[in-house]
């Protein structure tokens, strides 16, 4: 398994039909010993993935591990984290925000059951999906709604990106009702029959080891797969000479050094090749998400951070790779570096309220 320091799940992967929730004292609990240990040891093979998750308000430590459908290991967890309360669930339904910023926090909504009913846990999800249709002005750091169901019948998780924990604080007070949005719908979700207890807490991503997704790495399903390549034609012209001569044509663009990027799509998991500026930092392939300054990402940059494996072709070369988001201290220090090769990329900045983001890109062993 690989470690991505600062990856978060891609709670919607096509391999992944359950997922187990541990909880931890993390003052009791190493990190870096979990992550060691998940990357180096042999893990089980219905193993996807391993997000930590630090709480905003206490000393817990979230574990959120993903697996192949009914091959969820719970003795393997418990022994990972040194935890024996876990609970298995699937993914039951997603709303996710268009062109969604990065998330900063994660909340995890939990609510509780007077018994085991599987209708029932859809029909409040299905409650609380109708209620945020309702809302007028939906709450701006809201980023994601992603519900979960115990397998045991009573009990939903809704994880639950946001900007930040500010904006979450925010919605839960303009609501004035403990809810993070004020429809007329949410009453119905709160008195929804059946339910004992609820609850949320705020939490703060501390590391990850994922699998290559089923059926190989990105890079690795290029050979032979149809590949999407950009819509926009002069750079589809651009990648097929890079393609068919190895780099000889289209390595060096009008003076520039590109690379191409090959992505699955986020929405339909079919692989989208681009060309991209690119800088070096040591081993380190260097990018920036600039969409020429305009206010939403690019395409390959919200594919690569719902699926971090990544396929690169530098010249000849073809390598797999894992791709992140540079911290803002890695960006104050590495963007001059890609202004130096592309001087507009300062301008884009200044004309965008967006943060235009610094991809690392980190060739995988």
């Amino acid at each position: 398994m690989t470690t991505n320091r600062a990856s978060w799940p891609d709670v919607d992967r096509p391999d992944a039909g359950s997922v187990l929730l541990a909880e931890a004292d993390a003052r009791e609990t190493s990190v870096k010993a979990i992550l060691d240990r998940a990357r180096r040891e042999p893990s089980p093979p219905g193993l996807r993935s391993v997000t930590l998750f630090r709480s905003v308000e206490d000393e817990t430590l979230v574990a959120y591990t993903q697996w192949a459908k009914d091959e969820a290991d719970h003795a393997y967890v418990a022994d990972l984290m040194g935890a024996g309360n876990l609970v298995e669930y699937r993914l039951h339904r997603s709303g996710v925000r268009d062109n969604s910023p990065a998330p900063g926090c994660v909340v995890l909504v939990t609510v509780d059951f007077d018994g085991s009913d599987p209708q029932r846990q859809q029909r409040w999800i299905d409650t609380v999906f109708d209620a945020m249709a309702g809302e007028t002005q939906p709450a701006q750091g809201g980023i994601s709604g992603h519900f979960h169901v115990s397998v045991d019948g009573t009990r939903v998780l809704n994880y639950a990106e946001w900007t930040d924990e500010r904006a979450h604080r925010e919605a839960l007070e303009r609501s004035g009702q403990g809810t993070v949005g004020s429809s007329p719908g949410w009453r119905r979700v709160q008195e929804f029959p059946g339910v004992i207890s609820g609850g949320y807490r705020r939490f703060r991503l501390v590391g990850s080891v994922s699998a290559t997704p089923a059926g190989g790495a990105v890079g690795r399903a290029v050979e032979g797969a149809e590949v999407s390549d950009s819509p926009m034609e002069w750079v589809a012209e651009h990648v097929r000479a890079y393609v068919e001569t190895d780099g000889r044509t289209g390595h060096l663009y009008q003076g520039w050094p590109t690379l191409l990027l090959t992505t699955r799509g986020r929405r339909t998991g079919r692989l989208r090749r681009t060309a991209l500026i690119y800088g070096r930092d040591g081993d380190r392939y260097l990018l920036v998400g600039s969409n020429a300054g305009s206010p939403e990402h690019p395409a390959w940059y919200l594919n690569l951070r719902s699926d971090p494996g990544v396929a690169v072709q530098v010249g000849g070369d073809r390598f797999d790779a894992q791709a992140r988001t540079a911290t803002a201290e890695e960006k104050e220090q590495l963007w001059p570096r890609m202004t130096a090769i592309f001087p507009l990329y300062d301008s884009y900045q200044a004309q965008s309220d967006r943060d235009i983001p610094l991809v690392v890109l980190e060739r995988s062993s």
